[in-house]
């Protein structure tokens, strides 16, 4: 009868010579386990292996299946046995072999490649990338790999970019012959962009209030403000009161930007602009406040201003500035607070090399065209040249709301402020 405790430590005395490199003794000893524990999978294993980088496939293979009947089953023995098929031109069964040992570990990384590259081989290629897919999602969560895995991560990754070109190759040929191809058109150009993974959809991120079914448009058209054009004919005239300003020493203009430690985004971009007048702003309206001072500084600035439908919610708008970005500055990739009212930027002093981006779109400011967009979307604006940036900012209600819903959003808002007045800043 055996002896589980002796043919344990038995197990435990070869594994221990494995270790230290002494691999035929440790061979010598787990025969001794195996012939008295024929189902000790771990002594199998090791002699399949020990037997399959001798050159003994056909010791290999008897050894890796013996392997197999034992329990538990292991991923990694599944994959050892498909490495000895495929080593004997058994390529059916090593695929068999492989899959098996993804269903025991699916997140068997070197498994995936392997089983990538022998489906390759066998002309597989749609199946193969599904692997190859998977693995370099897999990959670009781990931060340090051994060589070989790289190289096979290249072969996968060469693999990859072979079916997307062929994918866009094919596309194109049935986009030539659809209705308005293959130019295309904006809207279109960027569902294409997108389905091809070189950008990526830019959704609403509220911070506060989400309103459904309202167009997630990035930049508006200007048909949906009737004010735009009276507002723009004051541009000269708005530009020279803020030159004014900047003249005298930008005295009223404050950092935007002021949080403490703990509520700073945790990126380097977001440190460096909190607090710093790099990008200052002059408030005319702020949060609801008209500034007196400020606005008898800029009489056409405010009376402007007042002509249009701003937002008006108690304690929170509404919000109006001029926006001074000093050259060099960036605004990182941010989003806003509600998609219930729309940003809009009438610029002032726009000098070359400044931008701003919402979603996957960009634009240049030009001095006096209105830019209105909804900040629910990521955007990020910037001031490359050696010029300081100007333009004027403020609020008004996201054109597809009705005067219902309008009144209803003021409602609910200040009434949510006046139950939690710790969150203000989420209402911002």
């Amino acid at each position: 009868m055996n002896n589980p405790v002796q043919i344990q430590s038995m197990a435990a005395e070869a594994e221990r010579l494995a270790q230290a490199g002494q691999n035929d003794a440790a061979a010598r000893l787990y025969r001794e386990v195996l012939a008295q524990a024929p189902a000790h999978a771990q002594s199998a294993h090791f002699l399949a292996m020990h037997s399959f980088a001798a050159g003994r496939l056909a010791d290999a293979r008897r050894y890796i299946e013996q392997a197999c009947a034992g329990q538990p089953r292991a991923a990694v023995v599944e994959a050892n046995r498909a490495r000895i098929l495929l080593q004997l031109r058994e390529r059916d069964a090593a695929l068999a072999a492989w899959e098996a040992a993804l269903e025991l570990d699916p997140d068997f990384l070197p498994v995936r490649l392997d089983l990538g590259m022998a489906l390759q081989d066998a002309g597989r290629d749609r199946d193969a990338n599904r692997h190859f897919r998977f693995a370099l999602d897999q990959a670009a969560k781990i931060p340090r790999l051994p060589p070989a895995l790289q190289e096979q991560l290249a072969r996968a990754d060469a693999a990859l970019r072979k079916e997307k070109d062929a994918l866009e190759k094919a596309l194109r040929t049935a986009l030539a012959s659809a209705p308005g191809g293959p130019a295309g058109g904006s809207r279109f150009d960027e569902c294409f962009e997108i389905l091809m993974g070189r950008a990526k959809p830019q959704l609403p991120k509220p911070g506060f209030m989400y309103f459904p079914k309202l167009p997630a448009l990035t930049f508006f058209g200007r048909e949906h403000f009737p004010w735009a054009a009276e507002l723009e004919a004051r541009t000269e005239a708005i530009a020279a009161e803020v030159r004014a300003l900047m003249a005298q020493g930008e005295q009223g203009f404050i950092p935007y930007v002021q949080k403490a430690a703990g509520e700073v985004p945790d990126s380097d971009a977001w440190r460096t602009i909190n607090n710093n007048p790099d990008w200052g702003v002059y408030f005319l309206y702020n949060q609801g406040e008209r500034v007196a001072r400020n606005c008898e500084a800029c009489p056409v600035t405010a009376e402007s201003l007042d002509a249009l439908p701003l937002v008006k919610v108690r304690d929170r708008g509404p919000t109006a500035f001029f926006s001074r970005l000093r050259p060099g500055t960036h605004i990182p990739p941010h989003h806003g607070a509600t998609n219930t009212r729309v940003i809009a930027h009438l610029p002032l002093v726009i000098p070359d090399d400044c931008g701003i981006r919402v979603g996957n779109d960009t634009r240049c400011w030009q001095p006096g065209e209105l830019l209105v967009f909804d900040d629910t979307i990521e955007h990020e604006a910037w001031n490359r040249s050696q010029e300081a940036r100007v333009v004027l900012i403020f609020d008004v209600w996201n054109p597809f709301l009705d005067e219902k819903e309008r009144a209803m959003v003021t409602a609910v808002t200040e009434a949510y402020a006046d139950f939690y007045p710790e969150r203000q800043h989420i209402l911002d």
